[in-house]
C-alpha cells in the first residue's frame, strides 16, 4: 500500500509530456494571413502574414512571402525594397523598415512605424532574378 501511494505521489509530481516537435516563437509568429497582391507583371504572388490580424497603428512586424503565379515555386535570388506610403496624406516614413531575408523568397519586414491609423501602401520593388514591383494595401485601426 505505502508503494502504491508513493509511486502515485511521484507520478502526480513528474511534468506533463511535452511534443517532441522543437517549435520556435518564429515558427508559431507571422502566420495570419493579411492579404495578398499580384505583382505588376503578373508573374509574382506577394502574401502577407502578421501575428496578429487586424493590424493596428504603430509598430509592424509583417511576413513577405514571394512566389512564382504559374508555378507556385519560390523565386531563388531575390531582393526586396519597400516604401511605406499614406495615400490619404500624401507621405510615406523617414526612417526605413527592416528587411532580413527568411529563406529563398521569404521576407520578414520589422521596426516598420506606420504610426498612423488608415490606409497605407507598402510600395515594394523587387530584383534579382526578376525585376517587378507591387504595391500591397493595408488597412489600420486604432
Amino acid at each position: 500500500m505505502k508503494s502504491t501511494m508513493l509511486l502515485c505521489l511521484l507520478w502526480s509530481a513528474a511534468p506533463p509530456p511535452t511534443s517532441t516537435a522543437p517549435v520556435t516563437e518564429k515558427a508559431a509568429a507571422l502566420a495570419t494571413p493579411v492579404t495578398s497582391v499580384t505583382s505588376t507583371s503578373g508573374r509574382l504572388r506577394i502574401e502577407v502574414l502578421a501575428d496578429t490580424v487586424p493590424l493596428r497603428r504603430g509598430p509592424q512586424r509583417l511576413r513577405l512571402r514571394v512566389t512564382d503565379v504559374a508555378t507556385g515555386k519560390p523565386i531563388p535570388s531575390l531582393v526586396l525594397a519597400l516604401q511605406p506610403w499614406m495615400p490619404t496624406m500624401g507621405h510615406g516614413l523617414d526612417s526605413p523598415a527592416r528587411i532580413t531575408p527568411q529563406g529563398t523568397s521569404d521576407f520578414e519586414v520589422s521596426e516598420l512605424d506606420l504610426f498612423m491609423p488608415g490606409a497605407w501602401e507598402l510600395r515594394l520593388t523587387l530584383s534579382g532574378s526578376v525585376e517587378d514591383k507591387a504595391v500591397v494595401s493595408l488597412k489600420l485601426a486604432r
